[in-house]
């Protein structure tokens, strides 16, 4: 006859093995059915486009359906929510600095925290540049000059109040100990034509944005926001060659899924993703899109997700982020 504490040890043992059971069986079943590609912005833009040269070859990958489901709306914030609302692995979530940075940093709280997520991978960098209409700044020195004379002056736009290219306006204030006056746009094809028209001294745009109008002369880059030059825009200097390494930032973008996701079945995306962007083509695709690719594994993506809002945090907490 067992005594009390054997019975309880036993019944321990065969809850144990039983829960390991049944988080094999997710493995081995998974997936079963449709998966969603959630995209938190609307078609067209980089993320967007990563995400469209991924979907069909984790669908031939995992050998079931993937649909890209676009939610934009509140920085990435509502995509983001619909994506984490599921716990099945089922939902995966286009996720970088923006939805699970700046968004986490400023402005109304949302219904996830860092603690929520678990990454995939890192897929993709974008470097900034800063772009004048021609003839505004002849350059950098210029446009430095003058936002020290006139403080306060000197007008950035950005593609969205406290997105990345907002927070990147306060970094590089603080970098160059400057007062700068933000203007917001709600998209970067709008700020990109403020820029042009002059509507704005500089604006801040992504490097895939910047390229085609710098090389037509349509605007003029004063400097790249990454510690080195791009190869394709060697006329423009990187913000770390001019003195200014507090300065250097890149936007990035990956996969995450929500942290409670069965730990089987986030070895199995791993595992897809990793297999996937090690493939030459799909490299050159993301290249096609006007992203750089950058896998990072999993847990390296985590760890710098995680480091990334922490220096968001530090810039945030010297100046308001809601105007």
């Amino acid at each position: 006859m067992l005594t009390g504490a054997v019975f309880r040890s036993t019944l321990k043992f065969v809850a144990a093995v039983a829960c390991a059971m049944a988080l094999s069986a997710q493995a081995q079943d998974y997936p079963s059915r449709q998966i969603e590609f959630v995209v938190p912005y609307g078609p067209g833009g980089s993320t967007d486009a990563f995400v469209r040269v991924l979907a069909p070859r984790l669908s031939e990958a995992l050998n079931t359906p993937v649909v890209i489901v676009n939610r934009p709306g509140a920085a990435a914030v509502i995509g983001s929510n619909y994506a984490m609302a599921t716990k099945d692995g089922y939902r995966i979530l286009a996720a970088g600095s923006t939805n699970l940075g700046t968004a986490l940093t400023a402005g109304p709280k949302p219904a996830y925290a860092i603690e929520d997520v678990t990454a995939i991978s890192q897929v993709l960098m974008n470097q900034m540049v800063l772009v004048t209409k021609p003839g505004r700044f002849a350059s950098f020195d210029a446009f430095l000059k003058e936002a020290r004379e006139k403080p306060d002056t000197v007008t950035v736009g950005s593609w969205g109040l406290r997105t990345l290219s907002h927070f990147y306006v306060e970094q590089l204030s603080q970098a160059l100990d400057v007062k700068l006056r933000h203007i917001p746009y709600d998209s970067g094809s709008k700020e990109m034509v403020a820029a042009m028209a002059g509507e704005v001294d500089v604006a801040i745009v992504t490097a895939a944005s910047a390229k085609t109008n710098i090389l037509a002369g349509t605007v003029t880059g004063l400097f790249i926001s990454t510690e080195q030059k791009a190869s394709d825009l060697p006329n423009v200097e990187s913000i770390k060659t001019l003195g200014y390494p507090a300065a250097v930032a890149s936007s990035f973008e990956g996969i995450a899924v929500n942290a409670k996701t069965a730990p089987e079945r986030i070895a199995v995306l791993r595992q897809a993703f990793a297999k996937i962007q090690a493939d030459p083509q799909v490299a050159a695709a993301i290249r096609a899109t006007g992203s750089e690719p950058a896998y990072l594994p999993g847990p390296a993506y985590d760890e710098r997700l995680r480091t990334n809002l922490a220096s968001l945090r530090q810039i945030a907490a010297k100046v308001r982020m809601d105007d």
